[in-house]
């Protein structure tokens, strides 16, 4: 049952028990990863601590305040947003407030869980807008860059590739297949009876075939990804490329990108028309 109130009478949460629960939490999150090891893992050891230290800094100030942990994914998305619009403003102030924005966001999609947590507040409602949040972060930092890029080259082939990959990304077909499921699925009030429609088994389908495409399909889903790694080095060489040495091969990497979409997407179409990905 989610605690909707929260006392003032609560005892305060102190500086360093909130430091204590955070670690202790992201630490059973990341597991065999290691995320404070400053050794092996250098990168994911500062990025986490640096979203560890600035998310419970945020909780600290608002826990007793009327803020709840969605208002912080809101944050969280606005700022995906916001960063996406400055980053396609051809002005350099607002190039390098966007990449800023980019960058530090992932801490207000830290502090909500831990708000959520010591507020007893988590809810499906959250998680879902977490996931959203990312997605539509992505997104906007990929129209960002593309516009950037067509500022900076005055080619109006990025204008195509922008319209592109949104074109793509809104007409995905395995993606629009889960949604249908699921609407059909809670439409239907006899949950059983929409499951044998499905007439789902093992035998339903062949995997024969299918397993030559896993390499091409685990390639292009993990090169150049959308995680905060692959967003955090296209940021850095945005920031290289735009005050200290133009890098060419900028463009490179979103020409990649926009034929990853596609390939993606028609990959997306092949298992669900030819490959009875429904049934799976």
């Amino acid at each position: 049952m989610i605690k909707k109130n929260y006392s003032k009478k609560n005892k305060l949460f102190d500086w360093g028990k909130l430091r204590k629960l955070h670690y202790f939490h992201q630490g059973k999150v990341w597991g065999k990863i290691e995320f404070n090891n400053w050794f092996k893992n250098p990168y994911t050891a500062f990025k986490s601590t640096f979203y560890i230290e600035t998310s419970v800094l945020i909780v600290y100030f608002v826990q007793f305040t009327r803020i709840t942990p969605n208002h912080l994914t809101f944050v969280y998305i606005i700022f995906g947003l916001v960063g996406g619009l400055f980053l396609a403003s051809n002005n350099n102030f607002l190039i390098t407030l966007s990449l800023f924005l980019f960058f530090i966001k992932g801490s207000f999609d830290w502090a909500d869980g831990l708000l959520a947590r010591i507020k007893n507040q988590t809810s499906n409602l959250g998680n879902l807008l977490d996931h959203w949040g990312a997605k539509v972060g992505y997104l906007s930092f990929l129209i960002g860059f593309g516009y950037y890029l067509y500022n900076k080259n005055n080619e109006e082939t990025f204008l195509f590739l922008i319209i592109l990959i949104i074109l793509l990304k809104a007409i995905d077909l395995k993606d629009y297949s889960y949604h249908l499921t699921m609407y059909e699925f809670m439409k239907d009030k006899n949950r059983k009876n929409f499951l044998n429609k499905l007439n789902f088994s093992e035998n339903n389908f062949s995997k024969k075939g299918f397993n030559s495409l896993v390499f091409l399909k685990n390639f292009f889903q993990n090169f150049v990804d959308e995680r905060a790694r692959t967003i955090d080095l296209i940021i850095l060489l945005i920031l290289i490329d735009n005050f200290y040495y133009e890098l060419i091969f900028l463009k490179f990497i979103f020409y990649y990108i926009s034929f990853k979409v596609l390939v993606i997407f028609l990959g997306g179409f092949y298992a669900t028309i030819f490959k009875k990905f429904l049934l799976k």
